[in-house]
């Protein structure tokens, strides 16, 4: 009767939302987020357990811990450059590494050298609040020097374990603090820790600075040696050649231009001969003009004479037009204008020669400035030969200059503001707290409830690596098996009574079965069908019985016989005698209308088990079975067989090869997943068609997987319809 193994046939049979099977679509899974959701709640009483457990330690802990008091002092550290020991003279200094700076702070805050610098200055070994807030043992006379030692380590551990380094964001502020059990003792570390820093910072500068000034001294005494023989031999080449200078003047750079005897009376002889050569000029323009030049002493009596001249000739004329020229006063007024006329050609005469003696001496000064000019400029064209190892000197004078001006500047620097410049600057003192900053309850209870989250995290992870029930009705896919029925857990009336209402969720789900048992051939649902599980106890007997019933319920004619002789149970369901069943026909008992019994209630035909044989293996392979099973199908449209479970036994196997195909039960929740992969092992090799799967007792933790009560299959539809 077997049709062939495997599931082929069925595997494209997909459940929808209502039970329904639709082709073409593969059976989905939650979202992983659903999934998570789904876990918690399987196991929300650990999860709640695990919280709630977390809370009250984290409220225990927080009462029984000692308040610790917080401290904090704010000091402000600005970014600065090194001293700066080296020759060069550039006065740019190279940006310094914000980044690189300031991590080099927080270390140094940080350094086990400053706390032990701070343990020493505040004498902390010997200061009993500090060893009665760490519980450390008092200094004694008797100890060694190893145990001295010992118990200025455990005090450094100590702060360096409370110590906390905070940066203020965006800025150049730093906050450090201190945790202890005693408010001052919080307040008097943090502020000898900012003491110290500050000072270990000065203390560091202050040595960089003595070492810079101890090398800036050597370099300047060997660079005032350098200078000096230089100047020397610049001196000593210009006396050997007579060059004798007159200025010298330093420019920006650096550089020294001189000035030679020479080349300055050259330059006053040059201005000179300019001078006397416009005089000259000036001279030779005025010897014919008796106004300029040296007539112009004479200008004046000329002048006058020329007037006194005009006035007798006016007056002659005068006479002349009254008188005859023997007339005694035109006599003696005509000899007066010859006399004038005389002394005018004299005077006249004498300057004229005074402009051409100043004339002749312009000449001559011209010509005595330009023979001393011709002779400086001969002398000046031999220094200049010269002074080309001059310059020389010169430029090696002026280098040695410049190098001892820059490092004595340097030095100078360094000596004014090398220590007393500090970048660190305390900004708040650190005060006495007034109330403990520790314990937090608010915080201790976020933390424990993120522990306590964690911690249920971790369960439901391990009990859900431990669970490998089938839980979400869906994951019978794995297994190549299609999900044919997800059955309701039935807690408030036994199986058997809710299928015979109707409106029960039972009945709905067993009904939505049958509905996709009708896709499964083409000829409907299966003619004959086993039902069977991996194990005892997971509803195939039930189910047997329900499906049973809604396949009568529609008007078929069904059969249903109970193939576990070892342990049969549809008597006790339907609360009938087992005196004859199936193993009095395997037997030979052809009494078939005796062996079956009517259930008017549910509708069908019932073969009970029987009494249990001692050879059951030997009497279900028989083909006695087939027989039955063949003539049955004769008589009912239906023949369902409740089997024995597959683990442990041989039975089912044996049965599944005499019928059409197997349904396969897994309880939800309960059986593992290896245990349905070895049961259907073990059908697959026996040659079994496999439909599909039901899925049995799914209860409120298979919800969120949409499967339940209110979710699935519509059980409660229509429940509610008095309230809308």
């Amino acid at each position: 009767m077997s049709n062939g193994s495997g599931s082929s046939g069925t595997a494209d049979l997909v459940p929808s939302r209502y039970g329904e099977y639709e082709a073409g679509k593969p059976a989905s899974t939650l979202p992983a987020f659903e999934q998570v959701l789904a876990a918690v709640l399987n196991h929300r009483n650990w999860v709640i357990g695990a919280i709630v457990t977390a809370l009250l330690l984290g409220l225990l802990a927080t009462f029984l811990a000692t308040p610790q008091y917080t401290s904090s002092a704010r000091i402000e550290i600005l970014p600065d450059s090194p001293v700066a020991t080296s020759v060069e003279s550039q006065p740019e200094r190279a940006l310094t590494n914000e980044i690189a700076f300031y991590n080099t702070q927080y270390s140094l805050l940080q350094s086990r050298s400053l706390a032990e610098r701070v343990v020493r200055a505040g004498n902390l070994v010997a200061d009993k609040e500090f060893a009665e807030a760490f519980k450390l043992d008092s200094p004694d006379a008797d100890m060694t020097s190893a145990e001295r030692r010992n118990l200025s380590e455990d005090a450094v551990d100590v702060l360096l374990a409370r110590l906390k380094v905070e940066p203020v964001r965006n800025s150049s502020l730093v906050d450090i603090s201190f945790s202890t059990p005693s408010p001052a003792l919080s307040a008097k570390l943090s502020n000898l820790w900012v003491k110290q820093f500050v000072q270990a910072s000065i203390d560091r500068r202050f040595a960089a600075t003595s070492d810079a000034r101890k090398y800036l001294e050597s370099r300047l005494e060997r660079l005032r040696q350098n200078l000096e023989v230089s100047e020397r031999a610049l001196i000593n080449y210009s006396v050997s050649k007579g060059i004798v200078t007159v200025s010298a003047d330093t420019d920006a750079s650096g550089k020294t231009k001189t000035e030679t005897l020479v080349g300055s009376d050259i330059a006053e002889i040059s201005k000179g001969l300019a001078n006397a050569r416009q005089l000259r000029i000036a001279a030779e323009a005025e010897l014919a003009n008796t106004l300029t030049g040296s007539a112009q002493i004479n200008a004046p009596t000329i002048s006058g004479l020329r007037q006194k001249r005009a006035e007798a000739e006016a007056e002659l004329a005068r006479l002349r037009t009254l008188f005859e020229e023997d007339y005694p006063s035109v006599v003696s007024l005509r000899a007066q204008v010859e006399n004038l006329d005389r002394s005018i050609r004299t005077e006249t005469g004498r300057s004229s020669q005074g402009n051409r003696e100043a004339y002749n001496a312009a000449v001559k000064r011209e010509r005595e400035l330009q023979a001393e000019l011709d002779d400086l400029t001969g002398k000046y064209n031999s220094q200049q030969r010269d002074s080309i190892q001059m310059a020389i000197l010169q430029r090696e004078v002026d280098s040695n200059r410049q190098l001892y001006d820059g490092l004595l500047q340097r030095y100078k620097e360094i000596g004014d503001a090398g220590v007393g410049a500090n970048n660190i600057s305390v900004v708040d003192q650190a005060k006495v707290p007034t109330s403990p900053s520790s314990p937090n309850l608010p915080f201790n209870l976020v933390l424990s409830l993120l522990a306590g989250v964690g911690l249920a995290a971790g369960l439901v992870f391990l009990f859900e690596k431990m669970d490998s029930s089938v839980r979400d009705p869906g994951e019978v896919t794995r297994f190549g098996l299609p999900l044919l029925g997800a059955i309701p857990e039935s807690v408030e009336q036994d199986v058997t009574q809710a299928i015979l209402d109707k409106k029960s969720a039972i009945y709905e789900a067993y009904f939505s079965l049958m509905t996709n048992l009708t896709f499964l051939t083409e000829h409907g649902a299966p003619r004959s069908i086993m039902l069977t599980s991996s194990r005892p106890r997971e509803g195939k007997s039930s189910s047997s019985l329900c499906l049973a019933t809604v396949l009568a319920a529609t008007g078929k004619s069904v059969v249903l016989i109970d193939g576990d002789v070892r342990n049969p149970s549809q008597n006790i369901y339907l609360d009938i005698p087992n005196k004859r069943g199936l193993s009095h026909y395997l037997s030979g008992d052809d009494d078939l209308n005796g062996l079956l019994i009517e259930m008017p209630k549910h509708g069908f035909s019932v073969m009970t088990a029987g009494q249990m044989p001692p050879n059951a293996a030997e009497l279900l392979g028989s083909e006695r079975l087939s027989l039955l099973v063949d003539t049955l199908l004769k008589r009912y449209d239906h023949v369902l067989i409740d089997s024995p479970p597959l683990l442990g036994l041989a039975d089912a196997p044996l049965i599944a090869r005499r019928v059409e195909g197997v349904l396969f039960t897994i309880e939800a929740n309960s059986t593992k997943n290896r245990v349905v992969e070895a049961a259907l092992g073990r059908l697959r090799m026996s040659g079994t068609k496999l439909f599909g799967a039901i899925v049995t007792k799914v209860g409120e933790k298979n919800q969120v997987y949409g499967y339940g009560y209110r979710y699935g299959y519509g059980y409660t539809y229509g429940a509610d319809r008095d309230k809308d």
